[in-house]
């Protein structure tokens, strides 16, 4: 067993707003007798979706494990951070060539997330008769969810607010996962991993979940489930090249795109085929008035055209790494932007793609960009200029960058790959992240990855009594 120190932030009750010193015991298992152990419930991946399914199964005195492919980056809030925490260093790209953005490392997406905070659409889960209202509920008590202050929202998101609602549109502060008494005025780190402890991501259910008695095997890629009399039984892999097997009663596969090849090979061709990764598009501007180099991102912005036109507005822009990075991608004619970076000013636009393409055996993908996703997201990118206008950007300064995938999701979908319950066609293998949705869902995803989590973990409780 090896002992690490996690700083953390705890989840519930009176010492929410203190920022202590939780000691962890990460148990990595390596002998036969440890690997015969069997578990109630064995999660493969530890984001937003795995951590809350590890975390309530735990509370509820289930013998848990937890698998993770990826590390544990300690020190984040800095650009090599994010970059350590993302799959292929944020180099993973469709076969179009298209960015796609995936994290592998303990918390998974959540630790690049912006922190913004949607709830669960009913417009997409209705249809289905999935209520997940009451989740929704709990998880925005314990993820600290609401609207920040105008001193932690930024003068510069303000001030955009103000241009749209001039223009005739209607803006305003979206909630997101933030402890207003731990985030600080004019950082913008969000996306590269909250040093200062304020942000909710799935390590904080993942710590509970260790402290109520779950194992957590860093460093473990799963290859297939095992698979008796038709039901699942545990899964393989390797661990440092070391093949590993561990057996439990359920299998939760939370791994997003990882999904795919462990469910091909376990006999579910259907997987993969078509999947939304939520395009969007930045767009920015130079103005002498204001820029969004220290505004919180995502903390304001539009819904407005989500209903009719599939689209979200939120002022957000690149950091410096990955404005850089996306500027090569582009073309080198690009690359002298680079050098007016701080002086921008960023808004996003992200769209409800149609589900396309593919994810293959071998853990490459394709999706092509549609006609219709390209309308979404030339209408937002029209609205947007005409925003940074009002701002006082000159054209000649709007800078629009390629289209690239937010949140690889919808490719087990519920309905297809899973049923309402989130299992497969395997008995007692389920999948719980973005994954199942059964739609691009074009808004940012935990909150409603952590719901499933949690009406996951209450069939579960019932499954493994």
């Amino acid at each position: 067993m090896r002992s690490i120190k996690i700083l953390s932030n705890p989840c519930t009750g009176s010492h929410r707003n203190k920022f202590r010193e939780w000691k962890l015991d990460l148990k990595f298992i390596n002998g036969l007798d440890d690997m015969e152990k069997e578990y109630d419930v064995i999660v493969a991946g530890s984001g937003a979706g795995g951590a809350t399914v590890a975390r309530e199964m735990a509370q509820n005195g289930k013998r848990v494990l937890m698998l993770e492919k990826g590390g544990y980056i300690k020190r984040v809030g800095n650009t090599m951070s994010a970059a350590l925490m993302s799959n292929r260093f944020g180099y993973t790209r469709s076969r179009e060539k298209t960015w796609v953005v995936s994290a592998v490392n303990y918390g998974g997406t959540s630790n690049l997330a912006a922190g913004c905070a949607v709830p669960p659409p009913k417009t997409v889960f209705d249809p289905l008769g999935i209520d997940l209202m009451k989740e929704a509920d709990k998880a925005k008590e314990e993820m600290w969810i609401g609207k920040l202050p105008d001193e932690l929202v930024g003068e510069a998101n303000l001030r955009i607010v103000e241009a749209a609602n001039d223009l005739g549109y209607n803006w305003g502060k979206f909630e997101k996962f933030i402890d207003p008494e731990k985030c600080m005025p004019d950082c913008s780190s969000c996306m590269l991993g909250c040093s200062k402890g304020a942000k909710w991501t799935a390590r904080i259910y993942g710590n509970e979940a260790i402290e109520s008695g779950t194992e957590l095997i860093l460093h473990t890629r799963i290859d297939r489930v095992l698979v008796e009399n038709g039901k699942a039984i545990g899964v393989e892999g390797k661990r440092w090249g070391k093949k590993v097997r561990y057996y439990g009663k359920v299998v939760v596969l939370s791994a997003a795109m990882g999904n795919i090849p462990v469910l091909r090979r376990s006999g579910i061709e259907e997987a993969g085929r078509g999947f939304a990764c939520d395009y969007l598009q930045f767009v920015g501007g130079i103005s002498e008035n204001i820029n969004t180099l220290k505004a919180n991102p995502m903390s304001v912005g539009t819904m407005e055209h989500y209903e009719s036109d599939g689209f979200v507005i939120m002022p957000v822009f690149h950091g410096w790494g990955t404005f850089a990075t996306h500027l090569n991608f582009m073309g080198p004619k690009y690359l002298p932007r680079f050098f007016k970076f701080w002086k921008y000013t960023g808004i996003m636009v992200k769209i409800r793609d149609e589900i396309d393409g593919e994810i293959y055996a071998d853990g490459t993908f394709s999706k092509p960009i549609s006609g219709d996703d390209r309308r979404k997201l030339n209408k937002g990118v029209d609205i947007i200029k005409k925003v940074l206008r009002k701002v006082g950007c000159r054209d000649d300064s709007i800078l629009v960058m390629d289209p690239m995938g937010a949140h690889p999701s919808a490719s087990c979908r519920i309905g297809e790959v899973v049923d309402k319950n989130l299992e497969t066609k395997i008995k007692n293998l389920f999948c719980c992240d973005s994954s199942v949705l059964p739609s691009a869902l074009g808004l940012p995803l935990v909150w409603t990855l952590v719901s499933l989590g949690k009406r996951l973990s209450k069939h579960l409780c019932v499954v493994t009594h």
